[in-house]
C-alpha cells in the first residue's frame, strides 16, 4: 500500500512537470474568444498505474484488511466502553446503597445519642435529689480536693504540666482530646504492630496485678507472723468469769424387741409340730 501511494506521488509530480501551456497562446472557442491555453500532454501522463489485475486485487485486500482491522478495533472499543458503562453502573448503585446505609446508621446513632442524654440528665437530677443534704460541706470540699488532684496528675502524664493553671474541667476536656488522636493514630497502624503492642500492655498489666497480689499476701503472712509472736510471747490468756459447764449426755434408751407377724406364725407353726 505505501509502495503504490509513493509510485501515485512520483507519476503525480511528473505530470506536472510534463504539463506545457501551447505557444501559439489561447485559441477561440466555438463562437466566442479564447479562455483557456492548449496543454500539451505527454505519454507519461497517460501512462496507467496498473500493469496487471493481480495489482488491483492486491491493493482492494490490503484495504479491506485495513477495513477489517478498524471495524474490530471500533468492536473492541464498544465493548469496552459498555463494560465501562456497567462497571460505572454497578459502583453508583453500590455506592448509593452505602450512602443509604450510612444515613440510616447515623439516624440510630443520633437516637441513641438522644435517649442516652435524657438517661443522663435524668440520674444527675436523681443523683443530686438523693445526694442533697447527704454531706456536709466540708466532706464535699475534700471530695472536690482529691478529685482535681486525681485530674491534674493524669493532666500531668498524658499532655504535661499545668501550667496555665486551668480548670479540672478544661484539663478532663483536653485529656479527652489526647485519646481521640490516640485513636485516631492507632487505626492508622498496622493491624500486626497494635495486636503485638496491646498482648505486650496486657502481659505488662498481667504481671503487675501478679506482683501486688504477692506483696498483699507477704504483708498478709508478715501480720499473721506477728500475731502469732505476740501470742506465744504474751504468755497464756486467762479465763474470766464463769467457768464453762458441759451438758451431760442423755440416758441411753433400750431398744424394744418387736417381732413381726410372720415370725409369730412361725412359732405357732412349731408348737402346734412339736408338742401337738
Amino acid at each position: 500500500m505505501q509502495e503504490w501511494q509513493d509510485k501515485v506521488r512520483a507519476a503525480d509530480k511528473k505530470a506536472r512537470k510534463s504539463v506545457e501551456i501551447a505557444e501559439d497562446g489561447p485559441l477561440p472557442e466555438r463562437g466566442g474568444a479564447g479562455r483557456t491555453p492548449l496543454v500539451r500532454v505527454t505519454d507519461e501522463e497517460c501512462r496507467l498505474f496498473f500493469t496487471s489485475p493481480s495489482q488491483l486485487l492486491q491493493l482492494f485486500s490490503e484495504l479491506e484488511e485495513q477495513n477489517l482491522s478498524l471495524i474490530q478495533n471500533s468492536q473492541e472499543t464498544e465493548e469496552l466502553l459498555e463494560d465501562l458503562r456497567q462497571t460505572h453502573k454497578e459502583t453508583g448503585h453500590t455506592l448509593n446503597t452505602q450512602i443509604h446505609n450510612l444515613k440510616r446508621q447515623v439516624d440510630l446513632l443520633m437516637r441513641a445519642i438522644e435517649l442516652e442524654e435524657e438517661k443522663g440528665s435524668d440520674l444527675e437530677m436523681n443523683s443530686k435529689l438523693l445526694s442533697y443534704g447527704e454531706y456536709r460541706a466540708d466532706d464535699q470540699e475534700q471530695m472536690l480536693a482529691e478529685m482535681n488532684k486525681k485530674v491534674a496528675s493524669v493532666y500531668a502524664k498524658c499532655i504535661g504540666p499545668n501550667e496555665a493553671n486551668i480548670s479540672s474541667l478544661n484539663m478532663l476536656t483536653a485529656i479527652e482530646g489526647c485519646l481521640e488522636q490516640l485513636f485516631e493514630t492507632i487505626e492508622t497502624l498496622p493491624a500486626d504492630k497494635v495486636e503485638a503492642a496491646e498482648k505486650l500492655k496486657d502481659k505488662e498489666r498481667r504481671m503487675r496485678l501478679r506482683a501486688e497480689k504477692m506483696a498483699e499476701q507477704r504483708l498478709y503472712q508478715e501480720l499473721k507472723l506477728r500475731r502469732m509472736q505476740e501470742r506465744a510471747t504474751g504468755g497464756p490468756a486467762k479465763t474470766r468469769g464463769r467457768k464453762v459447764m458441759y451438758r451431760s449426755e442423755p440416758p441411753v434408751m433400750k431398744k424394744k424387741q418387736t417381732t413381726s407377724k410372720a415370725e409369730k406364725e412361725k412359732e405357732e407353726e412349731e408348737m402346734l409340730y412339736f408338742f401337738t
